[in-house]
């Protein structure tokens, strides 16, 4: 039998509701613990770390907000 599974939890940068696929979500390290981050965050991140310093953005996995299959 297989079903799906979906993480349900905030955006740990903003605090906004998100439900993502556990296995590819973006994270950021808070305290040494990896918390989700949303899309728009996620966006923001890419942005300030990455696009502005002339760098490659890094590839939102396509997966990241959707449900997981299980086995």
């Amino acid at each position: 039998m297989s079903g799906y599974m979906i993480m349900l939890g905030s955006c740990v940068a903003c605090s906004a509701p998100i439900s993502c696929n556990p296995n590819f979500c973006p994270s950021i390290r808070v305290e040494g613990k990896r918390e989700p981050i949303c899309r728009a965050c996620f966006d923001r991140w890419n942005k300030i770390h990455r696009t502005d310093k002339g760098l490659e953005p890094v590839a939102l996995h396509p997966e990241a907000y959707a449900p997981a299959e299980t086995l």
